[in-house]
């Protein structure tokens, strides 16, 4: 996938990310967080692929 083909959201959701990643650590928390109330499904998701990979 090329700059040209990617969609909106994920390039949005790519730049979100990145900067993200230059807040300081109180902030990144407070996301994650917000992101973990916001989104539980996927959260779910991950711990029990984390789960499985420890297997």
């Amino acid at each position: 996938m090329t700059e040209d083909t990617r969609s909106p959201w994920l390039i949005a959701a790519i730049a979100i990310s990145e900067e993200l990643k230059k807040q300081p650590p109180e902030v990144q928390a407070e996301f994650r967080l917000l992101s973990k109330k916001t989104y539980p499904e996927t959260w779910k998701a991950l711990r029990e692929k984390e789960q499985e990979e420890q297997k």
